[in-house]
């Protein structure tokens, strides 16, 4: 029964080939759309440092590798701007760590004195990652914009933490577009109590798609979902979401400047 219900899950061959040759022909047609709006640099294999040595430009692009679904957008570690904000960052994380380790420290003398007086000890937080906070999520944000590109599917969901409710595009007009949804960066408090960072985020439906309807969770986390209502004598590509996440003032000249009316041509 096991191999039986595992061959009805596998792809035939010649499906599963079918299926990467439309998502390379996709994100071929998406990568040339958005030439005008990313004219940097590739990166090297490891995606670290500009192919060239380009001091100039403030990003850079990974190359396109198969099977990938997503552009990826850095910044360029040679250029002299990208180094003087990342230093600024790197003081900002810094005090940010040295806050943390005097509550750590605090926290340790307290459960010290506790234990003396009732002999049971306590836990004590340690300093993590998570303790750059807020200044080191920002320069993560800051420093990428993540381009992913899902297409084809029954239904659309997206979840995203955040004080800010997802929300259509009030000034924003890509036409063709089903719809665009807009989340701002910002600043939110988990189930603990911590702040954390929500990084700008645009999302571009296109196709036939119901509009998206945006669910709030707690407050802090919403749930984005667009249902395909596609018929099956439609285009091979019937709808897509084209993620993207990062710099919001990159992720904004992006889609300035991305030619949508070439991707839609996909979906005709």
């Amino acid at each position: 029964m096991v191999l039986v219900l595992a061959a009805m899950l596998v792809a035939p061959p010649g499906v599963a080939a079918q299926d990467d040759a439309l998502g390379e022909r996709v994100m071929a047609a998406v990568r040339a759309a958005m030439t005008p709006a990313l004219p940097f640099p590739a990166t090297d294999a490891e995606g670290v440092f500009p192919a060239v040595n380009d001091t100039a430009s403030l990003w850079m692009v990974r190359p396109h590798q198969p099977g990938d679904r997503a552009i990826e957008v850095m910044a360029n570690p040679l250029n002299e701007v990208n180094q003087a904000r990342g230093a600024r960052a790197m003081a900002q994380i810094k005090t940010s760590i040295e806050a943390a380790q005097r509550r750590a420290q605090a926290q340790y003398e307290r459960a010290v004195a506790e234990a003396k007086r009732t002999g049971r000890s306590q836990d004590v937080d340690g300093v993590t990652l998570s303790d750059e906070g807020v200044a080191g999520a920002r320069v993560d944000a800051e420093s990428h914009v993540t381009i992913d590109v899902v297409f084809n599917q029954p239904s659309y969901r997206f979840e995203i933490a955040s004080s800010v409710e997802p929300a259509p595009a009030r000034q924003l007009v890509i036409p063709g577009a089903a719809a665009v949804i807009v989340v701002p960066s910002n600043v939110f408090r988990d189930e603990r109590g911590d702040e954390l960072f929500c990084e700008g985020e645009t999302q571009v439906y296109l196709g036939r798609l119901a509009a998206p309807a945006v669910d709030d969770r707690d407050g802090a986390r919403y749930e984005v979902t667009a249902a395909a209502t596609a018929s099956e004598n439609g285009p091979v590509v019937t709808s897509m979401v084209v993620r993207l996440r990062g710099n919001e003032t990159l992720i904004a000249e992006v889609v300035r400047r991305t030619s949508w009316t070439a991707i839609l041509e996909l979906l005709k």
